[in-house]
């Protein structure tokens, strides 16, 4: 059995990575909405193509085990964490989805960097 294949086959890998595609998934939908609903287009259009790009990282060399991958993906918590610094109209649910997705990157830490795997 490969690396890639012990890190598809644990549970906390498998709960932390869900976390992560759901949570990527819904803040880009959120955003895609917001392009059409909001007056700043162009802001939300960036927000809904990070995210996306976060779902796309997630769902491929995440998924593979990839340490890049991990390490890129705490992008998406710290892009959510800003703008709620700065806006206490939005801090409460992106502070939330921030904190879920650290969640769902401490739980699959031990899969890229525990027992020798992920290299």
């Amino acid at each position: 059995m490969s690396t890639k294949t012990a890190l598809a086959q644990s549970s906390l890998f498998k709960i932390g990575w869900l976390i992560l595609v759901v949570l990527a998934a819904l803040m880009a939908l959120n955003h895609f909405a917001l392009i059409f609903f909001l007056d700043e287009p162009v802001l939300f259009t960036g927000f809904a193509v990070f995210n996306l790009y976060a779902l796309v990282v997630i769902l491929l060399p995440f998924r593979q085990g990839e340490k890049w991958a991990w390490l890129i993906t705490w992008l998406l918590p710290i892009g959510l964490a800003l703008p709620a610094a700065t806006d206490p109209n939005i801090a409460t649910f992106y502070f939330g989805v921030a904190a879920f997705c650290m969640l769902g990157l401490l739980l699959t830490m031990q899969m890229f960097f525990g027992n020798g795997m992920g290299k």
